[in-house]
């Protein structure tokens, strides 16, 4: 009987720590400084990076984060599953996937570069520039002075919104399933 319970226990107390570890796996990163998510590498959780530059080469299954000094670069190699955030003074660059939505809230400009891609919407609210030469399957949105501008490759299922004294081009084969709307000071120009 001692036996039994010894086993029992030593079982019980293997699937604890197995189980322990099975969720320690899922795990959000804090870092301070520049720092890359390697092509290969999978972070489970949720990324936030201040006073530095994030490159990620890799994937991301959760939200990204970043905030002061630095940029945020998605390499034609990466992913992030989640919503993407930039604050600080640096921008964003899309090269490869985001899921979810993307905004860059400082002066920073946001790109959707050649075979970038994101789901959800993109959106720029502060000074800088929002340029769009890839796909998008949400909306795209510019709130204050920095101008839109939708490449020739540009393939946008939803709406254009560009907002406040910046202007709109839109460049010869680019293509708005939605509606295009310049509601500031600023021009809508074809080119």
């Amino acid at each position: 009987m001692n036996i039994r319970r010894i086993l029992a226990t030593g079982l019980t107390a293997g699937i604890l720590v197995a189980g322990f570890a099975t969720g320690a796996s899922a795990d959000d990163v804090t870092r301070t400084g520049n720092y890359t998510v390697r092509a290969g590498q999978t972070i489970d959780g949720d990324l936030k990076v201040s006073s530095g530059t994030l490159t990620i080469l890799g994937t991301v299954k959760g939200n990204v984060t970043q905030t002061g000094t630095g940029a945020v670069i998605v390499g034609s190699s990466g992913t992030v599953e989640g919503n993407l955030a930039e604050s600080g003074s640096g921008g964003v660059s899309v090269s490869g996937t985001v899921e979810g939505n993307v905004s860059e809230k400082a002066s920073g400009n946001a790109v959707i570069a050649l075979g970038g891609h994101v789901d959800g919407n993109i959106a720029e609210s502060d000074d800088g520039n929002l340029t769009i030469k890839s796909s998008l399957n949400g909306n795209a949105y510019e709130y204050d002075g920095g101008y839109l501008l939708l490449g020739k490759n540009a393939r946008i299922d939803g709406n254009v919104y560009e907002r406040n004294n910046g202007n709109l081009y839109i460049y010869r084969g680019a293509q708005v399933e939605g509606d295009i709307s310049e509601g500031g000071s600023g021009s809508r120009i074809r080119r």
